[in-house]
């Protein structure tokens, strides 16, 4: 039986936290946690990458990459370059800086896109807390009945009471005309790559898991 593959696009030059994914915790650099994870709940992870230090680093470690363009606007958008037509129906992808992201839970979305196939997009949240309403690294969103994303905000609005988790699915069509869709005044002003979806009428199905610690934006958050 085929795995399904995690696809972890991997940036080295972040503005907040340089290098961040290489940072050892205990005996292991983030992405080499993010990508135990992976093995753990016998999922295939591939790196994506178009930095030199990320590639040569996974090289050695012998995990499974690709190597991409250096210049992407987003993670999505990186992804969106390994896609091929051969590539499996349903594409998942997780942020290399979800380091408090547990196997359990990676495993539960899995289950959950798995039983819901009828949506073009599938996207993770967790329960905003006080202290994330006004940190404008944490990205909120407010939820329809269906439970769909119709908008997101890094300042906290009324009934903005989810916050992303850098865990998505996507359909493979949807992942492989993701460059050619238009680009978002929203997406570009406020750095939030939903906004790409939403303003392209791709509607994001949405699954909520209780208190999830929120990801590696800067050094603080390794505390």
């Amino acid at each position: 039986m085929i795995k399904n593959i995690v696809y972890i696009p991997a940036r080295y030059a972040s503005k907040r936290f340089p290098g961040k994914l290489l940072k050892k915790i205990e005996d292991r650099t983030i992405i080499e946690h993010l990508v135990q994870k992976v093995k753990n709940i016998d999922l295939l992870p591939i790196i994506v990458s178009g930095d030199k230090e990320i590639i040569s680093f996974v090289k050695k470690k012998k995990i499974k990459f690709y190597k991409s363009k250096k210049k992407h606007i987003s993670g999505m958008s990186r992804v969106s370059e390994a896609i091929k037509s051969k590539s499996q129906n349903i594409i998942f992808l997780l942020f290399g800086d979800e380091l408090y992201l547990s196997e359990k839970n990676i495993q539960k979305f899995v289950n959950y896109v798995n039983k819901n196939k009828n949506a073009d997009s599938w996207h993770l949240l967790t329960n905003i807390k006080t202290k994330d309403k006004n940190d404008k690294n944490v990205v909120k969103c407010l939820l329809n009945n269906n439970k769909e994303i119709i908008d997101l905000s890094r300042s906290y609005k009324k009934n903005y009471n989810y916050k992303c988790v850098g865990l998505f699915a996507f359909k493979k069509e949807i992942l492989k005309k993701y460059s050619k869709f238009n680009s978002s005044d929203r997406e570009l002003k406020l750095k939030i790559e939903q906004f790409k979806l939403l303003d392209n009428k791709i509607k994001i199905k949405s699954m909520c898991i209780k208190n999830i610690k929120n990801s590696i934006n800067s050094i603080k958050d390794l505390k």
